[in-house]
């Protein structure tokens, strides 16, 4: 794993390729990766509800 690496506001030398690949992952590739795994964890539990709100329903047609 490589080691966090800093933008400082002063760089007497070029930016290291590995810094910024670095921050281009945390500041832009993770944000919309968490923002997905939240929208389907939000649709799995929408599923889940209504799946379980649909349940009582089912048991009543079935005892007629």
């Amino acid at each position: 794993m490589y080691p966090w690496y800093y933008m400082t506001p002063y760089m007497p030398y070029p930016p290291d390729p590995l810094a910024l690949m670095s921050s281009l992952m945390y500041w832009m590739i993770w944000p919309y990766y968490y923002a997905l795994m939240f929208e389907t964890y939000k649709v799995a539990l929408e599923t889940w509800r209504k799946a379980l709100e649909a349940l009582p329903k089912s048991l009543e047609v079935s005892k007629q």
